[in-house]
């Protein structure tokens, strides 16, 4: 006989752990090992002396040897990569595949030395957590590493939600709102989540999928190399360019680990660590010394506070779509071996707690909390099967197995049955035939039949499940228990715990600019659909719909149709999206129809740590912040770069990193470098105070009703109130004053302009060199343009080719004719103006090229 009840594993970055929620509910299992150790290192080596994997700790000790352990894969899950593990190059889901199939041994070897003589204790089924944060292609590959290691994933759940389920079980907590503060080894989830009647809705989500406890290590191994170079060792190192380097830095992480730990529970730690590696030079390193707490949490926390940001970032999220703010968090959950460091807990305690209704976090088996939560979850989606297969019987108990009351509803499904089987019935202890419940078998295969079964007031009462003939022969049967006592809230099967992690959006074209729409916003519970309609905002032939998953492109649908087709045309989009994520869209315009499975979207496979994407947010916040003509030039800029970056992110790791220079330093110049305290730059103000200078000095008379003088009174109190604000970093008095100069600017221009001889010599010469250098700034953008790599491609590539055309007849060929030293002023004075709007014209169709056949979201625009 055998018996199957799912587990709940935590696939973690730094370890991982396998529980299962015992049938009375009273116990919860989870695997440990001959030392007590309840988590297994997520790692795996190659053993090249015997030839095979190591998993685990036997993987883990391979550190500092060749081949080196692959560790913190399940950073790289969804990413379309390879690791070397020993003479194999695997997928993150391959090596992911062998972590699980290690846990799922070992639980099913635990599990077999505690079962009765004659049972069979199976591991085939299981719930896998997966961060809040985790995004489509990362869910994915969690579940293929799970079907890769035999097991038969029955859920998928996330982190945060497990650890409110294992909580609200344990502490039988009723409802209420959650604060789930997760710090792993490798990444940081926050989560905002509503339990009500066993429902679990997620209200928020944050996080940093390249933050965790291993970054800590490594920020306090950086200070200790600091000291030790202080101290005359040879600590120079290239971590990243030399092998022997990066053991080097290895071995003070794993110092740093130690230290960290001993830190948790002391105010001062006296290290002494003898000859623990060698330096450059080949002299052996030695380190002495106290390391006190307060040296700890010095060098970590602006970690520590940017955990605290994400938090306030996801309550201002709950806030806004739930009205559930920090006031009104129930409870405040730490997950995570790195939430046992002093600081953190001090920063949630004062951040969080005590503005809210929890007076201080609830830390209980931080590190396997997940895996707990994830085991009842799976017993309450997988309940408990039993089977004996050369008896042909196998059936499974859909509902809990205890009760609190006299009598226990018990939902039972037949799932194979001896021929001539009609009956169903609960037999009572070990042997003879009490009968205390009985049913006909449904006819519908997979139906759940109800039996209302007696309990008597033991904790524990032996039964057995018979299946009978029409005559009543017990033709095949099954031992199993029932148990009265107490019921635990668990989460209810009705619960959608899974939420998008991040916008799914289409790019829409609004006043003539690329916008994103967002369809599915972040936070939203799946399964989710939603229906819009849009509108063609061009004749291209072509309609196109490119979806987004935040910034990024994910799919882009293309329909081909009459280029006739009226401006203003409806087009009809449905985006569905399922549990795990696997997306599908179907969109009708003018009678047609297409639909498409939008299959999880594949990493960027040069977006290493989501630089990408971080890049791309900035330049959208960017473009918000700026006005006047600074935006006008930024957007007309950004915008190009922006599409050319969506069409290589995957393909192309040269143009990508080409055009991600240009658009960090046209950010940096209108925003300002990340470093920098105040936006936008001092190079940036100056430059607009110098371009207003000049301005003030090549007028003739008064601009803007004062005259010289009064113009350099205003400019030296502008300065004096700009260098004021810069060094006393008022970001709000920065902004007002350059916001002034800029405003002051633009006035004095038009003015200028205003008072300008046409015919004026200096004038036309000014003109002639800035005709030629817009045109030729058209030109490098449209050799520079990168076409779609979808079919509208070749739409982009044939209107560039005519409009370069059109720039070398109409523009270039002319202005290399003219000079400004002429005797008919007027007549250089006209072709100035007809070759200024010839421009004009080609490079706003250049700016349209990455919107043909977009839509728009208001008829006839």
């Amino acid at each position: 006989m055998f018996v199957d009840r799912p587990v709940g594993i935590d696939l973690g970055t730094t370890n991982s752990e396998i529980a299962m929620l015992d049938p009375s509910e009273r116990d919860l299992h989870i695997y440990a090992d001959r030392f007590g150790r309840r988590t297994v290192p997520s790692a795996v080596a190659w053993d090249p002396k015997g030839e095979a994997f190591l998993v685990g700790y036997a993987a883990r000790q391979r550190r500092g040897k060749t081949p080196p352990p692959v560790e913190s894969i399940k950073r790289k899950m969804g990413q379309n990569a390879k690791v070397d593990v020993g003479p194999h190059a695997l997928a993150p889901e391959d090596v992911s595949a062998k972590i699980l199939a290690e846990l799922r041994a070992r639980m099913s070897e635990h599990l077999g030395k505690q079962a009765s003589e004659g049972i069979e204790v199976r591991v085939d089924r299981a719930v896998i957590t997966v961060p809040a944060y985790f995004d489509a292609p990362q869910v994915e590959a969690t579940r293929k590493a799970g079907e890769m290691a035999g097991l038969d994933v029955i859920g998928i759940l996330q982190e945060p939600t497990a650890a409110a389920i294992y909580h609200t079980w344990k502490s039988r907590l009723g409802d209420g709102n959650f604060l789930v503060y997760d710090l792993g080894g490798g990444t940081f989830d926050v989560s905002i989540l509503r339990c009500l009647g066993g429902e679990y809705q997620v209200l928020a989500i944050d996080g940093d999928n390249y933050l965790g406890g291993d970054d800590l290590d490594r920020r306090f191994a950086e200070k200790l190399r600091g000291i030790l170079v202080a101290r005359g060792y040879a600590l120079d190192l290239d971590v990243r360019g030399d092998e022997e380097d990066r053991q080097r830095f290895g071995r003070l992480v794993h110092l740093a680990q130690e230290i960290k730990e001993s830190l948790s529970t002391s105010e001062v730690v006296s290290v002494s660590k003898q000859d623990f590696m060698q330096d450059k030079s080949g002299e052996n390193v030695s380190f002495e010394g106290d390391i006190g707490r307060a040296d700890y949490e010095k060098a970590i926390g602006d970690l520590v506070e940017t955990t605290i940001t994400c938090c306030e970032r996801a309550l201002a999220r709950s806030a806004e779509t739930s009205s559930v703010d920090l006031g009104q968090i129930d409870h405040v959950v730490l997950v995570g071996g790195s939430t046992r460091v002093p600081m953190v807990v001090r920063r949630v305690t004062e951040a969080i707690c005590k503005k809210s209704r929890s007076e201080k976090p609830l830390q209980d088996e931080v590190d396997t909390c997940v895996a707990l939560g994830a085991a009842i979850h799976a017993a309450q989606l997988g309940g408990l099967r039993i089977g004996e297969p050369e008896r042909k019987i196998m059936v499974s108990f859909t509902t809990p197995l205890v009760s609190q009351g006299s009598k226990i509803r018990l939902g039972v499904r037949v799932e194979q049955a001896p021929e001539g089987a009609a009956e169903i019935a609960v037999l009572r202890g070990m042997s003879g035939a009490e009968e205390v419940a009985k049913a006909a078998l449904p006819d519908a295969a997979g139906a759940v039949v109800r039996l209302d079964v007696p309990l008597g007031e033991e904790p524990e009462h032996a039964s057995r499940v018979a299946l009978r003939s029409v005559e009543r022969e017990v033709l095949a049967e099954l031992p199993f228990a029932l148990y009265r006592g107490d019921v635990r809230p668990r989460a209810s099967a009705l619960s959608r715990p899974s939420v998008v992690a991040k916008d799914l959006s289409i790019e829409v074209v609004r006043a003539g600019r690329r916008e994103r729409r967002v369809l599915i916003a972040r936070g939203a519970g799946l399964p989710a659909e939603v229906k819009s309609r849009f509108f063609t905002a061009d004749q291209s032939g072509a309609v196109v719909l490119r979806l987004l998953q935040n910034r990024m492109p994910i799919k882009a649908l293309l329909l081909q149709v009459p280029r006739e087709l009226p401006v203003g045309t409806p087009v009809d989009l449905t985006l569905r999206c399922d549990d795990a994520m696997r997306m599908e869209a179907r969109a009708v315009v003018a009678g047609q129809e297409l639909w498409a499975q939008v299959e999880p979207p594949a990493a960027p496979r040069f977006d290493p740590a989501g630089a990408v994407e971080a890049l791309l947010e900035e330049a959208e916040a960017t473009s918000k912040s700026l006005w006047g003509t600074s935006a006008t030039h930024y957007r007309a800029e950004a915008d190009m770069l922006v599409a050319g970056i969506r069409e290589v992110v995957a393909t192309d790791p040269d143009k990508l990193q080409a055009l991600c220079e240009k658009l960090r330093l046209l950010v940096d110049w209108y925003r300002g470098d990340p470093n920098e305290t105040l936006s936008p730059p001092m190079a940036r103000f100056e430059a607009e105070l110098n371009e207003l200078r000049r301005r003030v000095y090549r007028a003739s008379g008064n601009l803007y009703g004062m005259d010289r003088s009064a113009w350099e009174k205003r400019l030296a109190e502008l300065e004096a109130r700009a260098m004021a604000a810069y060094e006393a970093s008022d970001a709000v008095a920065w902004r007002r004053v350059f916001n002034e100069v800029q405003a002051l600017d633009e006035t004095a221009m038009q003015e200028e302009f205003a008072q300008m001889r046409l015919d004026d010599p200096a004038y036309l010469e000014r003109r002639l060199r800035s005709e030629r250098y817009y045109a030729q700034s058209v030109e490098r953008h449209l050799v520079d343009f990168v076409p779609s790599s979808s079919d509208v491609g070749s739409l982009q590539v044939a209107e560039r080719d005519k409009l370069v055309v059109q720039l070398q007849e109409k523009v270039l060929a002319p202005l290399a004719n003219l000079t400004a030293d002429t005797t008919d002023a007027a007549a250089l004075r006209r072709k100035l103006e007809a070759i200024n709007a010839e421009t004009s014209r080609i490079d706003g169709a250049r700016e349209r090229l990455p919107s043909l056949g977009l839509v728009t979201e208001r008829g006839g625009a």
